[in-house]
């Protein structure tokens, strides 16, 4: 017995394929965009964590009493001095991420705030002070360059003393978040 052959073999079409990748191609332009942005908002969010805990080890040192060395008169509450950005260039000079590195976290404000970066980080940390008392204010920032375009994100947290206590705001503000 003779196996007839068909004249058409088992495939896909020219027509079934430009549709799959019509398809494809689609879900690529909107899934690519959405999934960059995610890891970006990702990326936020160490910033708004390590400025939580300036925050709270700048409030923390200005509820404590402190004197001048070599004094035992307790001086009038203050937040830590200033201190400029940290790591001094941006992340951007090294590959994008800053590695862990503790000497850039030695000034003694970081030390007063008991703060430091130990996993490798995307931003700089910097801490502005002014004022004695009931009169001093701080703002803690975090400035990063994420995906290293010239662009900066900007993200920071104020606080100011009141008779007895240190508030605040309650959220950050930013600018720029996802640059």
């Amino acid at each position: 017995m003779r196996r007839s052959c068909s004249l058409r073999q088992r495939g896909f079409t020219l027509l079934e394929l430009m549709i799959v990748v019509a398809i494809v191609g689609i879900l690529s332009a909107v899934a690519i965009p959405t999934f960059m942005r995610y890891i970006a908002k990702s990326k936020t969010m160490e910033a708004r964590g390590e400025l939580e805990k300036m925050y709270n080890g700048a409030r923390a040192y200005y509820m404590e009493p402190h004197q001048l060395k070599g004094s035992f008169t307790p001086i009038e509450a203050q937040f830590p001095a200033s201190a400029a950005a940290s790591p001094a260039a941006s992340c951007c000079a090294v590959g994008g991420k800053c590695p862990p590195t503790p000497a850039d976290w030695e000034d003694p404000t970081w030390k007063a705030l008991l703060f430091s970066m130990d996993d490798p980080h995307y931003y700089q940390y910097q801490f502005i002070s002014s004022g004695i008392g009931d009169d001093a204010e701080f703002t803690a920032m975090a400035i990063g360059n994420l995906d290293c375009d010239g662009n900066f994100s900007t993200f920071s947290m104020y606080g100011e003393a009141q008779p007895g206590r240190v508030v605040g705001t309650a959220a950050q503000h930013w600018e720029d978040e996802l640059e």
